[in-house]
Parts: C-alpha cells; structure tokens; sequence
C-alpha cells in the first residue's frame, strides 16, 4: 500500500472511529475549539489593533516617516513647506502624502439628520470616558490631506469627483470637501442629491464633491467624518499663511515606495533629505538639528512599534497568555484521550497479534488526534470570527459619530487562515502524541481484562492535569492581580473633589479670530454667570489635576542649590478651597500673580525633609520644553516664598512623584486660557443642561469640552489600558478555569467508567459506598494538589518578575494566592465528585460483567 493509501486509510479509520463515541468527541472538539479559539482571536485582534497595515492598495509598498534626533523623541511630524520639499526631492517614493486629523466646527446642512446632544453618545459615552460638548455648535472629525492622497494610496472614490482631479484654481473658487459612506449613511440616509450641497466647517463654505468607500480609515483606525484638501487649511483657521510657517509641524507623512527600492534604501535617501531640510531653519530651531531618518512598513501608529515598550509588553503578556490557554486545552485533550485509549486496550492488542507496527499504531492515533484538532480549529474559526464580528460592531457603535467611526478588519485572511491550520494540526497532534506512544504499548497479554490502568498510564495522565491545572492557575492568579489592580486605580483616592466638579474648556471659532480682550471679557462673562447658576458652589480657573501632572520645573533651594524635578500648575487662589484641597500648613495665595508658592506635602517632604518649609524660598527653572503647550506659561524666573503645604494629589500617573506638585498664582489676564472648574453641589447632569443654555446664550460660536473630574481621571490612557488589561486577562483567566474543570471532570468520569469491573469487585468483597468514594476522590485529587502545587510557585515568581507593572502591585501577594488556590482546589473537588458518587451507585452485579 502506497503512502497516499496509507494516510486516506487511516483518515477514514479516524472518521470511523470518532463516530463510534460522539459524545467523547464532540467534548474533545469542543475543549480543543475553546483553547485554539483563544489564540485565533488574540492573534486576529492582534492584526486588526496593534500589526494592521495602512487601508491601502498594496499595503505592503506603503511606508512611515521619521526623524530621529540625538537625545530627543522621534519627531513624526512635519510642515507643509518641509512636505513640499520631500515630495519633489525625494525618488525613492512614488508618492508621498501628509495628514493631519481634525475636530472642526460644523455647521450641519439642510436634509441632513441631527446628531449633537449634550450628552455624548455610544457607549464610550455613556460609561463617562468621552468628554461631553455643551454649547449650540458641533464639531465634526475631519481629515486634512494632500490632494495626491487617495492617488498614492491607491483607492477610488464611491461617488463623485477627488481633489486630483481639480486644478489650484478650482480648489480656491469652489473649495470642495468629501464625506466618507459611513457619516453620509448616518447623517444624510444615503441620499446622493447631497453631492453638491454646501457645509460650514469652522464658518468656511465648503462644496460636497464625492463619498469615499465605506470603512475607508487610510493612514488611520477610524473613518472620519468629512476630507478636506491641505489647500484648504488656511480656511478653516482663518490664517492666509498657515501653510507657509516651517517651523509649524502639524502634518504626518507617508510614501508608497517606488519599484526595486527597499525600507533600508529609503531611510539613506531621506536622511540625506533631512540633512538639506535641516538648513532652510533657523541655526536655534529644534528643527535646525542634525536628525537621521526612520522609514518603516506602514502603520497607523506614528512610530516604529519596538518604541512603545509598555504596548509590546502588554502584547507578549497576552499573546503568552493565549498560548497558556492553549496548552492547557491540549494537556485537556490529552489527557481526556488518554483515558480513551485504554479503552481501546482489546484493539491495540488484536491489531499487533495481527502484525501492525507499533509505529503504524502510533500514526493511526496520531492521525485521529489531528482529525479532531481539523475539526476543532474549523469550529474555533468559525465562532471566533462571529464573536469578533460583533466585538468590532460594538467597538464602532461605542464612540458617538463626532468622533469618527473606528474600523476594525477581523475578516479571515490568509495569514490567519494558515495561522488556525497550523495551531490546529500542532495542537490536535501534540495532544494525541502521549495517548498514541502509551496506547501502543500495550502487550499482547499484559494487563487483566477490565481492570484496572497501568502505573504508567496513571503516572502520564496524572502529570497532564497537572499540566492544566498548574497553567489554569497561574492564569486565574493573573487575572485576579490585573482585576485588583483596575479596581485600585479606579477607587483611587485622588486627594481632591472629583465627582462635583467639572471642567469646562472653552474652543473659540479660529475663523472668527477673537482678540485677546475680547476672549477675556467673555471668559469674565462665562465665569458671572456661571456663579448665578443655581447649584454652583463656587468657581475658579486652572488647569486640571489631569492635564497638571504633566508639565515639570526643576526646583532650585535658596540659597543652596540643590534641586528636585517636580510638578507644577499655576492656580487661582480659591483653586483649592473649589476642590476641597485641605491645608497642612500655612495659608493660600494671597492674590492672582503673587511672588508665593504652595506645596503639596510630599513635595514639601522632598525639598526639605522633616522641615517646616512655610517662609523658605526655591527659584523654579523649565526642564523640558516638550512637556509644555505652546501657551503654558512656563515656570522660570526669580524666586519664589512658600506660603503653604497642602494635602497630596494624584493625577494620572502610577507613582509617588506624581503627587510631589508645586502651585504657582495664575495672572488675572492669562485666565481666558485656563479651563473653568466648576464646584456644583447638585446632580452634574443637571447642572451641564443649564451650562448648555448658558453658552447659547452668551455666544453662540462658542463651544465647551465638560466633563466631571471623575470622568476626565478615568479617561486617561493608564486608567483606560488598566480596565482593558483586566477585561482580557479576566476573559483569558475565566476560559483556561472552565478548560481546567472541564478536564478534570470528563476525566475522572471517563477513568471512573473505565474502573467500573475494579469498583463492582471491591464493593462484592464488602467494600462501602463510603470507602470507594474516598478512593476515588483521593486519587482525583492528587494530581490536582500538586498542579495547585506547582501553579502557587509559577504564579509567586510571576508575581515578583511583574511587580511595579501592575498600579498596587509591589509585590507578591500571598494571601490572594492562597485563595486562589483554594477556590480552585474547591472547584476541582466539585468537578471530581459527581463521577465518583456515581461510581458508587452501580450494582455489583452488573459491575463484575461490564466490559
């Protein structure tokens, strides 16, 4: 028989094989399904999230750009004047385009649907991590891009005309926008006689010329709202040279790489760009340094991915995670196959007296267990892919149409389909390698008939669970820490009022180029009526506990000249009677741009240890540029008298430091570009209605972020990515616990099945119900006990090597293992029990002639 034969002889035998037990193959498959499921959808949201390419034609030719300077961070964006430069000098690309997305002010058509409210909407909103607009405009999300844009990335228009198409002089008198098929769907029923129509986008009249393609995010994760052309950038901002300042930096770029030419010969050709780009700025401009390119496979992400070391190590954490799952559902698999296999004692005989190899036994069961893992990855793909479906549906109705749709491809390619075929073929054979080399052994009169299993057999089956057991462990044991972990930063106590004070934000129309004295005036206004609202308790303006943790000064002591790297923001003096920040010592600003500072009490500690600082001086000095707007006003200058220490405060960082602030008096005349905090003593729901009126009111141009301090806090990245962390290790832990259990209870059934002849001969030689249910549990048990065993110290080594990554997590937490262990071992003793009951329910009689 030829090889070919062979294999289709044995699939057949295979398929017969598993028909002759379904129930034990529809459990296998499923176990299987299950732990293979895990890792298609880490490894399909891993694609979709962190490895997508740009939506592009021929994604693979497209291509980032960077500069890279010495001792300081990757610069991703450019000017248009640098664009321009690039764009024409370059060969080594066939088209370069720049982006920059927007919110805009828009001013919605006629035909077309409502969609601003004061609350934001999806479920983003709802859960408080979007940030709501008060005020009777809306904003819209708007990409700006170079004309060559969909050219160079290779896609065509829904309907109607691009901005290729149209010369400069076409651009200026009619300046045309796009709207993408998401938004038109959404706000105008798909009605195409919007083509043509006229939208305001910051009070400038722009003309619908196309749609572009449904879900179509090019450099981005969402699908904006509305594409504008760079042309128009001048005006939407009012600005007639917004285009020509080199030194502003705003725009990403991105090339499609020209036949024959690689990443490597890109990235020399643009380094000896940016040497040339270099000389046309100023000799002191941080864009007149000497930079080296960074040229990558093109990503959304707007650098390399190896530099976001937090983002691959939650990756590798998961990804392992996944592979966990998987090992414990082939130990599962294994083991439940094991137990199959010594029922197939009377077989494995026959066929060797009727002179098969051992091997050729071997490859058989191998080739059923391959069979089953065929079948277990068809399913997993199937419902993964249902699953992630609907998780992408939810993910894109999450975030309000404002915001732009988020779009995430998790529709089967060809990498995933060879990724499922292989982690099937590996797992189904891998977990059916230890049954095939243990069921080919047996002899051709070893044993007794119907009795009881080998040492051996006993040994390899109990060393799987394990297996599963001390993995389903260690798994259990990390999703509780990332649980606790959220939870802690979720209830942290952040030393001020969060949950009755909100910030509002105030966003003045660029077009309508407000003066300094006139945006004053109306903040002086806003701020009036504001306090005659009823429910307000009081009002003051700063930025807030969030933003402030991220501008630093280096604190000189006088008249030593030791320093300390600290926080600061510039405050009112009622800043922290507003947030019910209480003093320690001393007293609060006396007024708006006094010479006094307040510390907070850590900060206190920091400079003068175990010292009374009130009436001591320090001189504050910028550290980093880079952590500071364009309009902070940077602390440096002379120095400065401590007036006070007052309580600490955390802001969005998982550390002490963070908590070790400065507060410097705001100036009366630079209020007009601080937020508004809000004290209110009613519900803050209510009060946003009436701020809504309000707005309107005083200028209806005017527009407002507000948000609780509460939601702001929990919509910061550690807070988002400590909740997302706790989702998809709880979600990971949960389905390796239910693997675990599962295994553990379809084999002792099985094993109990197989020792039905065993339990019907002790129990006829006067044995008691009790006594056999004691046996049983006890040998069930065991191997649990020593997976707990060995999972306890896998799980305190990895809780030492993960400590300080996890916020509350500074070490190994004992007691939480212990219960751990517990709970599980409670569980696998639920699991074990109803198989041994009713081992002891059978008749003796019908025992001792059961095959």
């Amino acid at each position: 028989m030829t090889l070919p034969e062979t294999v289709i002889h044995d699939l057949r035998y295979g398929l017969r094989m598993l028909r002759r037990s379904p129930g034990t193959t529809i459990v296998t498959v499923l176990v299987l399904a299950a732990g293979i499921g895990v890792s298609t959808a880490v490894f399909t949201g891993y694609k979709a999230m962190v490895a997508r390419p740009l939506d592009a034609r021929a994604p693979e030719e497209m291509a980032n750009i960077a500069l890279k300077r010495d001792s300081s961070a990757p610069q991703y964006t450019f000017s248009y004047p640098d664009y321009e430069v690039l764009r024409d000098s370059l060969h080594c690309f066939s088209g370069l385009v720049a982006v920059r997305p927007a919110h805009l002010v828009y001013s919605a058509v006629s035909g077309a649907r409502k969609e601003r409210t004061t609350s934001p909407g999806g479920a983003l909103g709802q859960l408080g991590l979007l940030r709501q607009g008060v005020g009777s405009a809306e904003t819209a999300t708007v990409f700006m891009v170079s004309e060559n844009y969909f050219r160079v990335l290779g896609v065509s228009l829904l309907q109607g005309r691009g901005f290729e198409t149209m010369g400069p002089t076409e651009l200026a008198a009619t300046p045309p926008v796009l709207l993408s098929e998401n938004y038109w769907q959404r706000r105008f029923g798909g009605d195409l006689s919007a083509i043509g129509r006229t939208v305001y986008l910051n009070g400038a009249a722009f003309t619908i010329t196309g749609i572009t393609p449904r879900d179509f995010v090019g450099t981005n994760i969402g699908a904006p709202a509305f594409w504008l052309p760079l042309s128009a950038e001048p005006l939407v901002h009012g600005d007639p040279q917004w285009l020509l300042n080199r030194e502003e930096q705003p725009y990403r770029l991105f090339g499609r790489l020209a036949p024959g030419v690689t990443v490597a010969g890109a990235e020399a050709e643009v380094t000896a760009a940016a040497e040339h780009l270099r000389s046309l700025h100023p000799v002191r401009s941080a864009w007149g340094k000497p930079a080296k390119a960074l040229v990558w496979p093109g990503s959304p992400f707007p650098l390399p991915l190896r530099e976001f070391g937090g983002l691959m190590l939650a990756t590798i954490l998961v990804l392992a995670a996944a592979g966990m799952v998987l090992v414990v559902a082939s130990a599962n698999v294994g083991s439940l196959q094991l137990a199959r296999s010594r029922a197939r004692e009377n077989e494995m005989r026959t066929r060797l007296s009727l002179g098969a190899s051992r091997s050729r036994l071997v490859r058989q069961m191998i080739t059923e267990s391959a069979l089953i893992g065929v079948l277990a990855g068809a399913l997993a793909l199937v419902l993964t892919q249902v699953m992630l479906r609907q998780a992408a549906a939810v993910m894109a109705n999450a975030v309000p149409g404002e915001y732009g749709g988020l779009v995430f491809h998790v529709t089967p390619d060809l990498q995933i389909f060879a990724f499922v075929c292989a982690v099937s073929l590996a797992a189904g054979m891998l977990s059916g390698l230890a049954p095939a080399m243990e069921g080919s052994r047996f002899g051709l009169s070893s044993g007794t008939r119907g009795g009881t299993s080998s040492s051996r057999s006993r040994r390899l089956q109990d060393s799987l669970v394990v297996a599963q057991v001390a993995l389903s462990l260690v798994l259990v044991a990390a999703a509780n820490m990332a649980i606790r972990s959220s939870v802690r930063s979720v209830t942290i106590d952040t030393g001020y009022e969060s949950e009755q004070v909100l910030a509002l934000t105030v966003q003045y129309p660029e077009t309508l180029k407000y003066s300094a004295p006139q945006k004053h005036l109306i903040t002086e206004e806003l701020r009036r009526r504001l306090a005659s609202l009823p429910g307000v308790a009081s009002i003051t303006s700063a930025k807030t506990p969030v933003d402030a943790g991220y501008r630093t000064v280096a604190a000189t002591l006088e008249p030593s000249s030791n320093q300390s790297i600290l926080h600061y923001t510039r405050v009112e003096p009622n800043y922290f009677e507003t947030l019910s920040i209480p003093f320690q010592r001393g007293s609060s600003l006396a007024k708006q741009g006094s010479r006094g500072v307040i510390l907070s009490e850590s900060a206190a500690e920091a400079l003068w240890p175990g010292q009374n600082p009130v009436g001591r001086s320090l001189r504050p000095g910028p550290v980093d540029d880079r952590r500071h707007n364009a309009d902070d006003l940077v602390a440096n200058g002379p120095a400065y008298t401590v007036l006070g220490v007052v309580r600490d405060t955390r802001a969005v960082e998982f550390r002490p430091s963070d908590s070790q602030r400065i507060y410097i008096a705001l100036p009366e005349e630079e209020i007009r570009n601080y937020p508004i905090l809000v004290r209110t003593r009613i519900a803050p729901a209510q009060l946003i209605r009436a701020i809504d009126s309000l707005f309107a009111s005083v200028d209806p141009n005017l527009m407002a972020d507000c948000s609780t301090l509460a939601e702001m806090q929990h919509q910061t990245a550690p807070f988002i990515v400590a909740a997302l962390t706790a989702l998809v290790a709880s979600s990971i832990g949960l389905v390796a616990l239910l693997l675990a259990l599962l295994g553990i209870w379809s084999t002792v059934s099985y094993i109990v099945v197989l020792r039905t002849r065993e339990v019907g001969i002790r129990m006829a030689m006067g044995a008691q119900r009790k006594d056999v249910l004691q046996l049983i549990l006890k040998e069930s048990v065991r191997p649990i006990v020593g997976g707990l065993a060995a999972g306890l110290l896998l799980a305190a080594a990895g809780s030492y090597s993960a400590r300080g990554l996890l916020y509350g997590m500074n070490g190994i937490d004992w007691v939480a293992l212990a219960v751990d262990s517990m709970g599980f071992l409670t569980i696998g003793l639920l699991a074990c029990y109803p198989p041994a009951w009713r081992a002891t329910r059978v008749d003796p009689q019908v025992a001792l002639r059961h095959e």
